[in-house]
Order: structure tokens, then sequence, then C-alpha cells
């Protein structure tokens, strides 16, 4: 839940996410503008405080929230809608869309009129621009439920535009126009028998009857003779005739033009729309971050100057989501690091005792804290983190020759080498990927590189019991482990973090509890019980000493200077008893050594 299940692409696994459980945006630019906050948290201290002040300010406003999120739900998406329209690819729909949402602005400033105690939120109020020109122009031009398309007609508004409107009067009205006039010209002429015709050849024309020629009026111009009939045009007829034919395709071209000029004139605004997303987007994640608040009982933590951490009923906001929806409680635990005294915290206990649990909490609520959000726990003085370092986890990449261990050591290596005495390092379990006094000796060498070169706030779960020698040794160095109780040969995890060390790792009764047939635990008991009678001896052996090798180098002989004396002979030039006599010193040092 830090970084990777972020990207997961499990389905089950979505709800186990940080993003799942923190996220209460309503808008798409919201849902974005969290997104890039929890991977991007502020090294800012004063803007840290700003967002603080404004989730505080909107946690206490309960009425106002409540009804700027319903606001809200209604906001489409304006940067998507924006670029589409910027880019001239954006529809009716779209268009419509974005005018709809620019038309909320209002709506929410009235809402926010007595939320602005707080800088950031007077900030975003001041940036909620409505963009009236943009709004008023495109609700008055576009149809309510306009098409997806243009081709599809219907998308400008009856009465926005007079030539549109005419057109569509015709489209729809042609019969009536036709009939209109053909009984306006036989009061004219007299001729109750004129008739007003089409064809495909000639179009609409006037016809009239031989015996009734000599009543047809001089304006009328012939277009056709035939037998019994004359045919005739006029200046209005043939007028009518090309508005007829050409009104379908004048109406999309119309809707077209005005469409485009709509478009193109909310994309010269497009600065300003893109501020007001911003200022929505804001909103949305302030607004968000204060339901979680008040709805998962988060508090707001405070930063410390001295570098000290103390974190009082600390939770892990995934799990304690997960364990409340199947009607659990999540035990809450406390943390204390100090820059000076106690800045590295070595805890032990069993598995599935919740030691990683402790150590993710620790880093999200950092995370949390750093990108303006209020923490699960009952209180929070935070350091001011420049990064947070990982080594959780089992993982290997067969692809590039690369196995579990060496990932492990790679990504130690990145730790070791990049973090800084303001980061926080998480450790869990280094070292388990190799033989075990292997693993100790890493361990030991890693825990004492940090306490000595880095100084950086680390947590660090192992079951090297071992390891809690060091709380004797180092002075900024200190023991925790989870707490469990025993009732005969059953286990009861408390998964409480206590100070001081555990005294055993349980391994056996977790595997029991797994399912592993008694033969093999019972046999596993004999071995454990003649291991730990030898145990003791190795730490004795990890004391740091000025000099001499712990393990065999793999790729340098034992004796560099050796090594270094045969590569620098000369053979073509060396005698047989120079030979001699040099391989009996050589021999002769190996046996002192």
């Amino acid at each position: 839940e830090l970084v990777e299940p972020l990207f997961t692409a499990d389905a089950d696994a979505k709800d186990a996410t940080l993003i799942q459980t923190i996220d209460r945006t309503l808008t798409g630019m919201g849902g974005r503008l969290l997104r890039r906050r929890l991977l991007r948290p502020s090294l800012d201290l004063d803007e840290i405080e700003a967002r603080l002040d404004a989730v505080e300010e909107l946690a206490g406003a309960t009425i106002a929230r409540s009804e700027v999120r319903r606001v809200l739900a209604e906001v489409q998406d304006l940067e998507r809608l924006l670029a589409k329209v910027t880019l001239g690819t954006a529809g009716p729909r779209e268009l419509l869309g974005l005018a709809r949402s620019l038309a909320k602005v209002p709506v929410l400033k009235k809402l926010l009129d007595g939320v602005q105690r707080s800088a950031r939120m007077r900030e975003i109020v001041a940036d909620l621009d409505e963009v009236a020109e943009v709004r008023d122009r495109v609700l008055a031009a576009v149809a309510d439920d306009p098409p997806a398309t243009l081709a599809d007609g219907g998308v400008i508004r009856a009465g926005y535009s007079a030539e549109l409107d005419e057109l569509r009067d015709i489209s729809r009205n042609s019969r009536q126009y036709v009939a209109a006039i053909e009984n306006r010209e036989r009061e004219r002429t007299g001729i109750a028998s004129l008739k007003v015709r089409f064809n495909n050849v000639f179009g609409y024309y006037i016809e009239i009857s031989k015996p009734n020629l000599h009543l047809a009026p001089a304006d009328y111009e012939r277009k056709q003779t035939l037998v019994n009939a004359e045919r005739f045009t006029t200046p209005e007829l043939k007028e009518l005739e090309q508005k007829i034919l050409a009104a379908e395709e004048k109406i999309l071209e119309l809707e077209r033009s005005i469409f485009a000029e709509l478009r193109a004139f909310a994309a010269s605004q497009a600065p300003r729309i893109r501020a007001t997303a911003a200022a929505i987007a804001e909103l949305d994640v302030t607004a968000g971050l204060a339901s979680l608040a008040v709805e998962a009982r988060y508090t707001r933590p405070r930063f410390s100057e001295s570098g000290q951490m103390k974190i009082a009923g600390g939770r892990h906001p995934v799990i304690e989501r997960l364990a409340e929806r199947e009607a659990q409680r999540f035990i809450p635990n406390d943390l204390y690091l100090d820059p000076e005294s106690a800045f590295i915290a070595v805890i032990t206990g069993p598995n599935m005792g919740g030691k990683s649990t402790y150590l993710r909490q620790a880093a999200l609520i950092a995370i949390l804290a750093q990108m303006g959000s209020f923490v699960p726990a009952d209180s929070a003085l935070l350091p001011l983190i420049d990064r947070v370092f990982t080594r959780i986890g089992a993982s290997d990449n067969l692809a590039r020759g690369r196995s579990t261990f060496m990932v492990e050591m790679t990504e130690t290596a990145v730790i070791l080498n990049t973090a800084t005495p303001r980061s926080l390092i998480v450790l869990d379990e280094i070292g388990r990927g190799t033989a075990t006094y292997d693993g100790l000796a890493l361990a030991w060498a890693v825990i004492e590189h940090i306490h000595q070169k880095i100084r950086a706030k680390t947590l660090f779960a192992t079951h090297y019991h071992e390891l809690t020698e060091l709380a004797e040794q180092l002075e900024g160095v200190r023991n925790l482990h989870v707490s469990v109780k025993e009732s005969g040969d059953q286990i009861v995890f408390l998964r409480k973090v206590e100070p001081g060390s555990a005294d055993r790792s349980y391994g056996i009764e977790v595997a029991r509890l797994a399912g592993l047939p008694l033969g093999v635990i019972e046999r596993a008991r004999e071995i454990l019980s003649l291991h730990e009678k030898t145990e003791h001896e190795v730490t004795e052996e990890l004391v740091p000493r000025p000099s001499g090798p712990v393990q065999i180098q793999l790729f340098e002989p034992l004796h560099y200077g050796l090594a270094e004396r045969i590569r620098g002979l000369k053979l073509d030039e060396l005698r047989p008893i120079e030979a001699l006599q040099l391989l009996h010193e050589i021999q002769q040092e190996l046996k002192r050594s």
C-alpha cells in the first residue's frame, strides 16, 4: 500500500490500497490531484500547514461541506472537457457539459461564503471563476439534449439564429408553403384550376390550362409548353425551391459554423477555465479529506522542529478499513523516535504478530501528513521527512537473472547510498534470503551503518534476536516487540507493540496454525531445542573488532597482499633457487596467519 498497489491490475486488491481508502473525491480532476499529492508529498511546511488548515475548516463546517460535495458531484471533468475543446474535438455534449459545470461555480461560491477563515479556502474561492461569457453563450446556443455528433442535426437551440430557424421552418413546412403560394396565385389570377407542382426536371412550377392562358400575369416566366397547358415559374417560386431543396444541407452547415464559433470562443478562455478547474479540484480534494477525517476519526498532525516522531494510537488506514468491514477492531500502537537517543527501532516478534503492519503504518502516516491530510492516530508529532525508503516483501526478477536475495540487496544498497538524516527507512527482515549467519551479519552491519553514517529514523523488523543486543552497544538503537499471550500450546496474537525484545519467534506455532503435519511440528521443536543451546555463542563474535575478516570473500584470495606479490613476479627473470626461497617465505607467512 505504499506504492505498488496504486498500480495494481488485480481487481480483488483494489480495496486494499491507500488510494482507495482515502479517496473521497467526486470529480475527475479532484481524483487526479489526490493521486499526485499521494505520490509526491510536499516538503514545504507552509504549504502542508495551509492544506491542513483548509481540511480542518471544512471538517468543522458539516452542513457547508455536505452541500459543497453535493454540488461537486454534478461537476464534470473540466480538465478533460477543456482539452477536447482546445484540440477542436469536443462534441455538442462535451461543450454543453463544460457550460453546465461552469454554471455550478456561482453555487459553490455562495455555499463557501461562510467558510473562508483559512488562507487556502480564501484562495480557492478567489480562483473560482465562473467564466460567465462562455457559460451564458453556450447555454443560450446549444439545445438541452443535443445529439452526440453534429451530423445528426438539432444541436443549436431554436431562437438562437433567425436564419437557422427559417431554414428549419422551411424544411418542416414546405408543403404548407407551396399550398399557400398556390392559393394566393389562384386569387390573384382568378384561375381556379391553377396548380403548383414539382418534378425532378423542372423543380417547382405553376401549370395553367390553355383556355386560361390569357389570364397569366406578365411576371410569369414560361418554362414548358404542353398540348393542353403551359408551365410557368416566378421569382418567389424559384427562391422557395432553392430554400426547400438546400434546407437540410444548409441547416447542418449553419449548425457546424455556429458550433465551431462557440467552441473557438470557449477555447479562447482556456486559461480562465483551467484555473477554475484547478480550484474545483483543490476544493474537491480538501472536502474529501475533511469527510475522511470525520468519518474515520483522523486527527491533525503536528510537525516537530527538533525531528521527533511521536505517534500515539497510530493505526494502519487500509487494514483498519478492511477490519471494520469484517466487524473487527484494529489494535492501535504508539511510536516514538528521537533524532539523538532513539532513532532506530529494532522490532522483534512472531510471524503474523503485526510487525510489518506497524512498519507500514508509520510510513503511511508520514506520507498522509505531508500530502496535507489528517492521519489515523490519536495524536501525531512528526518530523518533516525528505524521503521514505522501504525494503519490504520478497520478490525476484528471473528474466533479468536476479534472485530474491539479489533484489533485496540491490534495494538495500540504494537505501544506504541515498538516505539522509531527514529520511524515514523501513526495513522488514533484511537478510532472510540467504544463509542464517550471512543474513544476520548483513543485518547487523546495515544497522551499524545507518547508526554511524546516515542517522536516519529507521524501523527494522527482524527475526534475528541477536540484533536486539545492538541496543546495549549503540546509543541510538532501542528494542520493541510485538506481544503474544501463551495458553498451553496455544498462542494469541495481541498485536500490541511494547518496549523490549521478544524472547522467541513462535515460528513453529505459526506453522502448526497453518496446518503442517504434527510429526513435522514435533521434529521441528526437537531441532529448535538443539540449536538454542548453542545460539548464545553467535553474538559474541559479532562485536566489532579492529581487524580480521568475518567471511571468506568470493572473488578475492584470503591474503590480498600475497596475491599482489605473486602478480608482480617476473617469472622469466626468476632463477630456480630464488623461486624455491620465495615459495618457502610464502608458506611461512601463511602458517603464521
